[in-house]
This record gives structure tokens, C-alpha cells and sequence, in this order.
């Protein structure tokens, strides 16, 4: 992205820096921007995603609700004045391209960075933006991410795997009072996890281990192996720890092919609209997947409206359409106002004075809950937040693509 290595030995000429300024690129050699008005009349935010390779496009409609804040916040007068912009970096949802990133991000003067998504990017780029002192917000659950002194310049803004496991188990225990519970889960680090999560919640709720667990490989051509074990373990309840779509869709027809149809938690991905494609709706009847409670609806209660604007202008995003409830429910919106809250109240762009402020979060109000930040903990979204929506929900004209129905008694 920087081409200072091919510049001529006279420094970047005029029509040159123009040029860069109207493409938004802003990557100026540091010495120059330093004794600028640019780097006065902007505030830069290092914005890492796939432009290239197999998840560019499936990838490119998570950053949607922060580009809609950005947009939101500049034309409120921006932070401390300054317009927000952003400055790409393709990473190509791969973790080994996570240091290149950031060192280039870091030698263009960026102190904050929206990115990357996925735990293993996320990892692998913590360990750089970590001592360089880069405040940032990804997409990943690892609650571990969220352990300010393992990681003191990152903060998440969304729910745990460790979370998601606990609320899944909750509910089945509490609110649906089954004690013979089966666990489908994928052969991987989130699976794991949230797998682990849901076996100590239920243990320590009810005192019993799941009657059946059955953890099948990311290359499974066929899931109904695993769902008959579940069947024949006599499990009356069933939660799912899967992330990819077409194999949502394999564990649900193979129920409904066997006629077998208990009630089914599982993580956010199950909101795609694409599963009404796949499955019967029948077999989504009884189907709940983890969600925010701001973004969900009862009989009485309905979503705040900061979050019915959000969803209107979601709607009108082209991809994301069909998984508006996936894309409302990633942190980027709430994290570019919160460092937006955080810059104006240290009156400072200074990384320290930022973090500071950031540590002093308490009680926010943000789309997906009440955000709480110390200098111990940079998990902001406590359990209050996290509950269950209903799937066959998404059909309701309620739901308005981002919005679901709240599980009975959740």
C-alpha cells in the first residue's frame, strides 16, 4: 500500500501527495504528515480485512456497522474535530499476514486499529499490536482476549465463547428443565471452548455431564452419523457449537429426516437467513441461537431505537442482507463510538491518555448493551446482555432483519 520505497530521491511532488490525499490512502511518510495539516484534519483508524483471497466477500459485510458509525460520526463533526477515515489494510483472513499488517500500519503513524476478524487473526495480530501499543477491537470471542493485563491495549465488545457456553447450558437447565443433553460440536478451537463452557455451566447446574458429545471434523460431508449418536443417547435437548453454514444445515435435516426435532441452541450463525434455504421450517420451530438483548423483542418489549435505526440502515446494505443479525452483532459500531467517547474526554489522541479514559468506561449504553471496561478487564459485555432468540423468528415481519424474538422465559 505505501510506495515510499519506489519514491523518486526528491520526496513525493505535489501531484503525487494530491493524488494520495483524494484516494484516502493517507499513508505520507511520517516525518512530512508529522509537520502537515492532514494529519490534524483527520483522525486514522487502521481498518484490517480480507480485500483479497476466499473470505474477502463473506468477510466484507462484518465491517458494515462500523462503516455506518464512521459516516454517522463524521457528520456529527467527527472526534475532536477531526474527520475519521480509514486506512485498509488487506490481510487476507490469514493470521500468518497479521505482522506485515501491523508493521505497516505502525510505520504510517496508526495508533488504532478495527480488525482483524476471526480468533486465530486476531491472536496472531495481538501479538504485535500489543507492544506497540495499538488500541484495537477485532471480531473474536476468546475470553482470554478480553484479559487486560494479558492484553492491555485490546477491547472486546462483544460476548465470550466461555459466555455463549454458560447461557446455552443456563437455559436448557433452568428454563427448559431438560437434564439429557447432547453437545454437536466442530472439530475446532471455538467448539472446543464453547463446548467446555456448556459441560461445566450444565455440571454445575444440575450436577450431570451431557448424555452425549460428539465432535465432528471441519470436513464432514455428512452429519447424520453424529445426530443419530445424539438420538440414540436418548438426549432430550440438543446444543450446537458450529460456525459454517452448510453444516448448520446438514445437522438440521438430517433431525428432520429422522423425525427427530428437540429443542436446539447454538451459536449466532444460526441467524442466516440461507438456513431457511437448506432446512424445513418445521425443523427450525424450536431452534434458539445466542443473541444481545437489546437486538430482541417480547410481547412488551421492544428493541431500543439506536438499535431500530441501526437495523434500517443495515437493510439497505446489499451483503448484508440475509445475515443483517450476524453483521448487527459484531463490535465495530460500538467500538468506534466508544473510542470516539473515550479521544473527547482525555481531549487527547495521545495513545496512553485514550487508554485511560478506555479504562474508565463504566456503564455505557452501547447497540449490543451495557459496556463496562477497568484496567483489569476489557471484556465489556457482562451476562445481563447475552440471551436466546428464536430462529423461525427471522420469518416474523417484527425482525426486520437485524431484530429477533427473545426464547420464552430468557
Amino acid at each position: 500500500m505505501n510506495d515510499n520505497a519506489n519514491r523518486p530521491a526528491g520526496g513525493l511532488s505535489r501531484r503525487r501527495l494530491l493524488r494520495h490525499a483524494a484516494a484516502g490512502s493517507l499513508l505520507l511518510p511520517m516525518p512530512f504528515i508529522a509537520r502537515g495539516a492532514l494529519a490534524e484534519e483527520t483522525f486514522r483508524v487502521g481498518w484490517i480485512r480480507p480485500t483479497t483471497g476466499r473470505l474477502a466477500s463473506s468477510f466484507a459485510p462484518l465491517y458494515a456497522g462500523g462503516l455506518i458509525a464512521i459516516d454517522e460520526i463524521n457528520a456529527a463533526g467527527g472526534i475532536l474535530g477531526r474527520k475519521v477515515v480509514t486506512v485498509e489494510e488487506d490481510d487476507e483472513a490469514s493470521p500468518a499476514k497479521q505482522p506485515a499488517v501491523i508493521k505497516r500500519l505502525k510505520d504510517a503513524g496508526v495508533s488504532y486499529v478495527v480488525g482483524p476478524t476471526g480468533s486465530p487473526q486476531v491472536l496472531s495480530s495481538l501479538a504485535f499490536t500489543t507492544p506497540a501499543q495499538m488500541i484495537q477491537c477485532g471480531i473474536a470471542n476468546a475470553a482470554d482476549q478480553g484479559d487486560a493485563a494479558k492484553y492491555p491495549y485490546n477491547y472486546m465488545c462483544v460476548w465470550s465463547t466461555e459466555q455463549e457456553g454458560e447461557a446455552a447450558a443456563a437455559y436448557m437447565a433452568n428454563q427448559l428443565k431438560i437434564r439429557k443433553i447432547g453437545l454437536l460440536q466442530e472439530s475446532t478451537p471455538f467448539g472446543e471452548q464453547a463446548g467446555n463452557a456448556t459441560k461445566r455451566k450444565f455440571k454445575e447446574l444440575t450436577g450431570q455431564d451431557p448424555a452425549s458429545v460428539q465432535v465432528y471434523p471441519a470436513t464432514a460431508t455428512d452429519l447424520a452419523p453424529y445426530v443419530k449418536n445424539l438420538q440414540a443417547a436418548g438426549c432430550e435437548g440438543v446444543i450446537v457449537w458450529m460456525a459454517n453454514t452448510v453444516h448448520i444445515g446438514m445437522a438440521f435435516n438430517a433431525m428432520a429426516q429422522q423425525k427427530w426435532l428437540p429443542p436446539v441452541i447454538g451459536h449466532v450463525n444460526l441467524f442466516n437467513d440461507a438456513l431457511f434455504d437448506l432446512v424445513p421450517l418445521e425443523a427450525l420451530q424450536n431452534v434458539y441461537g445466542i443473541y444481545y438483548k437489546n437486538w430482541t423483542y417480547t410481547g412488551s418489549e421492544q428493541v431500543p431505537p439506536r438499535n431500530m435505526e441501526l437495523a434500517r440502515k443495515l437493510a439497505t446494505v446489499e451483503t448484508a442482507k440475509g445475515i443483517q443479525a450476524f453483521v448487527a452483532g459484531c463490535p465495530h459500531y460500538d467500538f468506534l463510538y466508544l473510542l470516539k467517547t473515550a479521544v473527547e474526554q482525555a481531549k487527547s489522541t495521545d495513545v496512553a491518555a485514550v487508554k485511560k479514559a478506555l479504562d474508565g468506561i463504566r456503564g455505557y449504553k452501547a447497540v449490543l448493551g451495557t459496556i463496562n471496561f477497568s484496567e483489569t478487564s476489557h471484556a465489556g459485555i457482562g451476562m445481563e446482555d447475552v440471551t436466546l432468540a428464536s430462529v423461525a423468528s427471522a420469518k416474523d415481519p417484527r425482525s426486520f432483519g437485524a431484530i429477533r424474538e427473545r426464547a420464552p422465559g430468557a
